[in-house]
């Protein structure tokens, strides 16, 4: 019965040879493991399986040898050829990769650009290549440079947490939630208007709220409220409600609200039963792209206490952050005596220039030994913007690692991973 498997197999391919494309090949699968690679032929005889193999050799195998036949694309066949003889080299890799490409392998480029980041983790063309991207001075995955900056994908799109945990609410909680908005707009009108009892009665109704479902209502009206007072008393009403959902908007106003009270009061609001909550917003908070946020994530870490970020805090020890300013443009054109003896444009990148007769004649007789400078009168200052990057050593990263593990590497991230491995196997020093 195998041997008749067999042969239904090889006289199946046989029989769609002339249908089949040109860039089809067969690959026979020995018991042992092996693989054979090439034409089918019609002329092995019987019990016997000959192929014509894609080096062009010629192969005459008894059937008893044979696993399976069955039918790959040629140019597979030549990448799995090319990927066994290849040197060990990035550059190699890299043209297998290219190759790849030029001929719709898009699975097979990969793991060439995979091999090539193995061997020189810094090629950016590979890192490109597999979609990479550039995040506080690393290369990443763009999904792990977006978890980072605080987003998850969710459905083929990068969201936050908040909108996450919205999308996931139910019906009734959404519907309890909507409930407080028409409710605090109200009393937040009457405590921000003219009229002195309203203003009372309206400070006191809000005030009065302690159910987590009038959050969203509450951050509508007051998170981003120019008064600061306002947003200090929004803070001072979530830190007085249980459960978790007041902890992201404390967590949010403690890293970025421009008045440091408002930063201190909101995270000194999240209680002992909320610390659980705020751990993983505060840890991304470490890989946002304002330098200042970083260092703030940090302080509350630190503040927190919890060994479970240590991983987080290495690898925000040293970040990169990009910053743009405006420079100016020059307009200012020098002038003088160019090697050849001639009065000209000395400007760099400048070979020759016209000068006023007058100025000309001072710099030919030797008048103006060093030269002259000529600039436009009367016109604006022109300014350009430019982007620049800037290392940064996280002094409050720093702080919280050595607060929490009681350990001091400096600013090697390599020192600190080394010993937070040992750690983690139990072969870390006691002190």
């Amino acid at each position: 019965m195998r041997r008749l498997h067999i042969a239904l197999a090889i006289a199946t391919l046989l029989s769609f040879a002339g249908a089949l494309n040109t860039a089809q090949a067969d690959v026979i699968t020995l018991h042992g493991g092996g693989l054979v690679r090439g034409k089918l032929s019609e002329d092995a005889g019987k019990g016997r399986v000959e192929m014509q193999t894609l080096t062009g050799g010629r192969v005459i195998l008894d059937e008893s040898l044979v696993e399976d036949v069955r039918t790959r694309s040629l140019l597979i066949e030549e990448y799995e050829t090319r990927a066994r003889s290849i040197e060990p080299t990035v550059d190699a890799h890299w043209q297998l990769a290219e190759w790849c490409r030029e001929n719709g392998l898009k699975a097979q480029r990969s793991e060439q650009l995979e091999v090539v980041i193995d061997l020189d983790p810094g090629h950016e063309q590979a890192h490109r290549g597999l979609g990479h991207v550039v995040h506080n001075g690393q290369w990443m995955s763009r999904d792990d440079a977006m978890a980072a900056r605080g987003y998850i994908k969710h459905k083929g799109r990068y969201i936050t947490q908040q909108e996450l945990d919205l999308l996931e609410k139910s019906q009734a909680e959404r519907d309890a939630e909507i409930a407080w908005f028409p409710k605090v707009r109200l009393w937040f009108g009457w405590a921000t208007g003219r009229h002195p009892e309203r203003r009372r009665k309206g400070l006191a109704n809000l005030q009065a709220i302690n159910d987590p479902d009038a959050v969203p209502a509450l951050a509508n009206v007051m998170a981003e409220h120019e008064d600061r007072k306002v947003r200090l008393a929004f803070v001072k009403l979530l830190g007085g409600m249980p459960g978790q959902k007041p902890v992201s908007d404390l967590v949010e106003l403690s890293l970025l609200d421009e008045d440091p009270e408002v930063r201190f009061e909101a995270l000194k609001g999240i209680s002992p039963s909320q610390v659980e909550a705020a751990l993983p917003l505060y840890a991304s908070g470490l890989g946002h792209d304002l330098n200042d946020v970083v260092c703030r994530s940090a302080d509350a870490l630190g503040l927190l206490g919890d060994r479970r970020v240590v991983p987080n805090l290495i690898d925000a020890l040293v970040t990169e952050h990009r910053y743009k300013v405006r420079v100016p443009v020059k307009s200012g054109v020098s002038f003088g005596m160019t090697p050849s003896g001639d009065v000209g444009m000395i400007a760099p990148g400048s070979t020759q220039g016209t000068l006023p007769p007058n100025v000309d004649g001072l710099l030919r007789t030797g008048q103006l030994p060093y030269g002259v400078q000529v600039q436009t009168p009367m016109k604006p200052q022109r300014y350009r913007t430019i982007t620049v990057r800037k290392e940064h050593r996280n002094r409050e990263v720093l702080a919280a690692l050595q607060k929490i593990t009681e350990r001091d590497f400096g600013y090697s991230r390599r020192d600190w991973q080394v010993w937070w491995a040992a750690e983690q196997q139990g072969l870390g020093q006691t002190s």
